[in-house]
């Protein structure tokens, strides 16, 4: 099994020293990719020793790493809140009906929250680098637990179809979402976020009561 080796600071002024590292590591990589990661520039940028970088995060790689799970994580928690949320006001299948617009909008700040390219990017990383990949699928896995929890509530009030399991569900839908992914290497790119999403929330319809 994979060790996976983030940071994990338990004082306050070293977690804030670890947020600013990661942050400008973050807007590195977004503006020019892994490239623009460069300790030097980072420690000048932000005022954190290299030292205490290297202490951080072992080195460049474990700097990158950490950037990655940090950008996937943070989208991955907010995710798991609104649906939750979402799902709490949830009762019937004419509750569903009414908030279509409403998971409209869900899905709309999903991709916003994460842009679909930086979904792919991080996804396309992990492949070829075992913490990574492992510290991903950590937060996966939470994403799942989360959305799983949101389809047993849907099963509960007799609005998910008998024969599906709420994991099986969010399984699926998680694939759905991610499948967006897939558009971005798509000669093709005619078909708009706002005609996925809809289509999306069609295919979600055969799951349920609707």
């Amino acid at each position: 099994m994979t060790t996976i080796q983030l940071p994990q600071p338990k004082q306050s002024r070293a977690k804030e020293t670890v947020a600013l590292v990661i942050d400008a590591a973050r807007r590195a990589m977004r503006a020019s990719g892994e490239s623009a990661v460069r300790v030097q520039e980072i420690s000048s940028e932000t005022g954190v020793s290299i030292g205490s970088i290297y202490h951080h995060f072992g080195d460049r790689e474990g700097l990158i790493r950490a950037a990655y799970v940090h950008q996937f994580s943070e989208s991955v928690a907010a995710d798991i809140e609104r649906l939750k949320t979402w799902s709490a006001t949830i009762s019937s299948v004419q509750d569903l009906r009414a908030r279509y617009e409403e998971m409209l909008a869900f899905l709309a700040n999903y991709y916003q929250m994460m842009p679909v390219a930086e979904r792919a990017t991080v996804i396309g990383n992990a492949v070829s680098r075992p913490e990574l990949r492992a510290a991903i699928a950590e937060s996966h896995t939470r994403l799942t637990d989360g959305l799983t929890e949101v389809m047993q509530n849907l099963a509960d009030a007799g609005i998910l179809k008998e024969h599906i399991a709420p994991r099986a569900a969010a399984q699926v839908v998680l694939g759905l979402l991610h499948g967006r992914v897939l558009t971005e290497i798509d000669n093709d790119n005619s078909v708009s976020l706002e005609q996925w999403n809809r289509t999306v929330l069609s295919a979600f319809s055969g799951l349920v009561h609707y």
